[in-house]
């Protein structure tokens, strides 16, 4: 049996390194996978999975044709660039003054103040910004 580590193709080593260890997909010595930089991937992907369930929980009940195009969007989105370029047609989206609707968009400036503290345009690449929606 090789040493060598398996191709990790569902992606434990991101979610659970002893998991990834006794699967044999991260050899013992692979102290880069377990240093801060993977705590700060795993961290950075948890808040992104909380963000889009927030935006998925945002554009569910939107029942116009907008509504169908956001949830597609939302959806797809495969990076936090991806639900900053999304914000400005959500939130316009989400305009009707009852509490729920209130309550949601406050969720949503909360969420991307703190995934955004400095604004996504300086991290996002350039080609992301010229398509955006």
């Amino acid at each position: 049996m090789s040493t060598r580590p398996r191709i990790d193709l569902l992606g434990l080593a991101e979610l659970d390194p002893q998991l990834a260890r006794d699967a044999g997909l991260l050899a013992d010595d692979e102290g880069e996978a377990t240093g801060p930089s993977f705590d700060a991937r795993v961290e950075s992907r948890r808040a992104f999975v909380e963000m889009k369930q927030l935006f998925m929980r945002a554009v569910e009940n939107l029942a116009h044709r907008k509504g169908a195009w956001l949830r597609s969007q939302v959806r797809s989105a495969e990076d936090p660039v991806d639900l900053w370029l999304l914000r400005g047609p959500l939130l316009s989206a989400l305009r009707e003054d009852d509490l729920a609707t209130r309550t949601m968009r406050a969720a949503l400036y909360r969420a991307l103040d703190r995934g955004f503290p400095h604004g996504a345009i300086a991290a996002a690449p350039a080609d992301r910004l010229a398509r955006r929606p």
